[in-house]
C-alpha cells in the first residue's frame, strides 16, 4: 500500500480506499495529521531564521560553520524562537490540540501543569523519512546561553524513532542509489557539510552507534557503507558494533581513516 501512495502522490493521483478497518484509518488519519503539523511547524522554523532579528546569532553561527544559505535552505534548517509557547500558540489557531502537538514532540508538559514549547532558542534541523515527511527535529543549543543538552532531539513517539532514523535520507537517497554506497556520519552539521561539498549520499546516524534497523534502511540502496565517525573511543566502539551488523545483512563496511 505505501508504494501504491507513493506512486500516486508522484504522478498527482488520489488512491482510494474501497475498505480499511476503521481503527486501521483512525491511525492514518491521526499520522497524516501528525505530519501536517511537523511540516508547519519546520516552515515556521525556517521562516524565523532567515527573516527574524531575534536569530542574527544562529546565522553567524552556521556560516561560521562555512554552511551556505543554499544548502541550510536545502535540508530545512530553521531555528525556533525563545518563548516558550509561541510554537504552542501557532498550533493552537492553526486548529491542533495540545495533545497532538505533545504526540509530534513539539510541546512538553511543565512541573507545575501546562505545556511549553520543546525546543526554544536551538538551531533545528529537521529529521525526514525516505519520502521527505518530516518526523521530529535534532536541535543545537546556542553556545553558553544554552539551558539543557548540546543536542536534543524528539522523544521518542509514533512516529520518531531515533533507532529507524538517518538524517538526510531522503535527500541521499537517490546519490546513494547511483554510487552504490552510503557515507554515515555522527552529525547534522557534518551531513550539511558534505553534501555541500559534493558527496551527496551522506546521512547521519541519530546517535554513537549505528543500528540494524538503519543499515537495513540503507542496504535497499547501496551495497557499501562507509563509516566516518569520530575518532574517539565511542566512534571507534560504534564502528566495530557496526561490523557485527553489517555482516549479518552481507554488506561491505569500510571506515574513513
Amino acid at each position: 500500500p505505501e508504494a501504491v501512495e507513493r506512486l500516486g502522490e508522484r504522478y498527482g493521483v488520489e488512491v482510494e480506499r474501497e475498505s480499511e478497518d476503521p481503527r486501521a484509518e483512525e491511525a492514518r488519519r491521526r499520522r497524516e495529521r501528525l505530519w501536517e503539523l511537523l511540516e508547519r511547524t519546520a516552515a515556521f522554523y525556517v521562516s524565523f531564521l532567515w527573516e527574524s532579528p531575534k536569530a542574527g546569532k544562529a546565522r553567524t553561527y552556521l556560516a561560521g560553520r562555512g554552511l551556505g544559505e543554499e544548502v541550510l535552505r536545502g535540508f530545512g534548517v530553521g531555528f525556533a524562537p525563545s518563548a516558550w509557547d509561541q510554537v504552542l500558540t501557532r498550533g493552537q489557531r492553526a486548529g491542533y490540540s495540545v495533545e497532538e502537538m505533545r504526540a509530534a514532540g513539539l510541546v512538553q508538559r511543565g512541573q507545575k501543569g501546562g505545556f511549553y514549547d520543546r525546543f526554544r532558542k536551538r538551531i533545528t534541523f529537521p529529521v525526514r523519512d525516505p519520502r521527505g515527511r518530516v518526523l521530529g527535529f535534532g536541535a543545537r543549543g546556542m553556545g553558553e546561553e544554552a539551558r539543557g543538552p548540546k543536542y536534543l532531539n524528539s522523544p521518542e513517539g509514533d512516529l520518531f524513532k531515533k533507532s529507524r532514523t538517518l538524517f538526510g535520507i531522503d535527500r541521499a537517497r537517490a546519490a546513494i542509489a547511483r554510487q552504490g554506497r552510503a557515507v554515515v556520519v555522527e552529525g547534522y552539521t557534518d551531513v550539511l557539510a558534505l553534501h555541500q561539498a559534493g558527496i551527496e549520499e551522506s546521512v547521519a546516524v541519530m546517535g554513537t552507534a549505528i543500528t540494524p534497523d538503519q543499515l537495513a534502511l540503507l542496504s535497499g540502496h547501496a551495497e557499501e557503507v562507509v563509516l566516518a565517525m569520530d575518532a574517539d573511543r565511542a566512534g571507534e566502539d560504534a564502528m566495530i558494533r557496526a561490523q557485527r551488523v553489517a555482516g549479518a545483512r552481507r554488506m561491505r563496511l569500510r571506515v574513513a581513516a
